[in-house]
């Protein structure tokens, strides 16, 4: 009875500790930005060798910007990789709300040619499926790197393709790779059984991105320029790299066991985002204030709810010693633990991050100008990523986004029975189906 009574107790003690170190919501305080967090972010900035680094810090309507390194205009454009997938996500849904599409609408329904997994060709691939990663396809294609230049003299490593990719078009390209008649065409593009399960796809966004054109009638820049970055004042925001040629972040990369910084040609697709942190923070601002900006209703409040409720049934282990836990996917929009949502972006030269708590009505952007995304395994992609991860977790304590001390440091053994007692639900529906270990991807 001891026993039982003093695991309680310590069992309390650890919850009363636990909430001890949540987060609390700051008001944004400009000059304790400007000390000591600055400091720091400028030591890491140059330990880590990053070219040029901005920060854009957003508290309710306020914006805190703060450039590091070479570039600190607040004007400056960086590609924002996979944070492009929060304005298709947003794109698609004005279409949802527009009626011009349904979420369970099958994409066959909108593309000149045939989408299906090989293995389950009788299942349909949806819009819904897509927009939250659950069609089944593998996160890259082979050729992605090597499409959509716009040049004449392709870089290096793109020239294993035909340079007849270079001047393809963004639909010829998905038919190239995904029909099955397809020049580029392999069955070990598809993963898991469409609907079943989450595994991130670049390649489903790019089919979004192609039904986004065929349904509006407009070319994505045109689409986005005008139900987004016009009505939200992004005027440093869009696709085409010759607009910002003057302003634009030159991007470097690491690769091959270099861990020099080799400058790069700024990738000019026509499908690539590009923008500044302070055009950024007027979306954020937008998702943070149920959809308005300015008076401009950019979705509405139902659709924000929608896009940002987790659709992913999983679990990983992995996920419970990260100070930032993605612990989930809605819509375009990762949902992560302390009720962050967000989106982090890494693409040739350049990565990123967007992540707020629309309760707490504040949140941050980072946009750098260094990857080593040509070579994941290297040192130098590790070195980035952990000054990257560095840099995101001061700005998030400092903000009162994530606590000083998670309780699983504290507690390793009773910190995790917490996140596993939590998880319980989410645990023993994981191993009814018997897939706990394969989970999603």
């Amino acid at each position: 009875m001891r026993q039982k009574e003093a695991i309680k107790a310590l069992f309390i003690m650890v919850l009363i500790v636990a909430g001890s170190f949540s987060p609390t919501c700051l008001a944004l305080n400009t000059d304790s930005l400007n000390g000591e967090l600055t400091d720091e972010i400028s030591r890491l900035v140059a330990s880590g060798g990053i070219p040029s680094l901005q920060i854009c810090v957003v508290s309710g309507n306020q914006k805190w910007i703060k450039g590091f390194g070479d570039q600190t205009d607040k004007d400056i454009v960086f590609l924002v990789g996979s944070i492009q997938k929060v304005f298709v996500s947003i794109s698609i849904l004005q279409l949802y709300e527009e009626g011009l599409i349904e979420l369970d609408d099958d994409v066959n329904n909108y593309m000149p040619f045939n989408i299906r997994h090989p293995e389950y060709p009788e299942k349909p691939i949806t819009i819904g499926m897509l927009l939250s990663h659950r069609s089944g396809l593998d996160g890259t294609l082979p050729s992605e790197f090597a499409y959509d230049w716009i040049d004449d003299n392709p870089v290096e490593w793109t020239r294993s393709f035909s340079e007849d990719l270079i001047e393809v078009s963004l639909e010829e390209w998905l038919e190239m790779n995904l029909d099955e008649k397809g020049s580029l065409y392999s069955p070990s593009y598809w993963v898991r059984e469409p609907g079943t399960g989450y595994s991130y796809s670049n390649n489903g966004y790019k089919i979004l991105m192609c039904i986004l054109e065929r349904v509006s009638g407009q070319s994505i820049q045109d689409y986005m320029d005008m139900n987004i970055f016009t009505p939200l004042q992004m005027e440093h925001t869009g696709f085409n790299s010759s607009e910002f040629i003057d302003v634009h972040a030159v991007p470097h990369t690491r690769i091959y066991g270099n861990n020099t910084n080799i400058p790069l040609p700024v990738w000019s697709g026509r499908y690539m985002l590009r923008s500044s942190v302070s055009d950024m923070g007027n979306l954020m601002i937008a998702l943070m204030n149920d959809g308005v900006f300015d008076g401009f209703q950019l979705l509405e409040k139902e659709t924000i709810e929608l896009m940002s409720t987790n659709t992913r049934n999983s679990f990983f282990i992995k996920e419970l010693i990260r100070k930032l836990k993605r612990d989930g996917y809605g819509m375009g929009i990762e949902v992560c633990n302390h009720g962050l949502l967000g989106h982090g972006g890494s693409t040739v030269g350049f990565t990123a991050e967007f992540y707020f708590n629309p309760s707490k009505n504040t949140g941050f952007i980072r946009l750098s100008n260094v990857n080593a995304i040509l070579d994941y395994t290297s040192e130098g992609w590790r070195d980035i990523g952990n000054i990257n991860g560095a840099i995101r977790t001061k700005i998030l304590v400092k903000l009162g986004l994530l606590p000083v001390v998670d309780y699983i440091w504290i507690f390793p053994v009773t910190g995790s029975l917490i996140v596993l007692i939590k998880n319980r639900r989410k645990i023993l529906e994981k191993l009814s189906k018997n897939s706990f270990f394969q989970g999603d991807h």
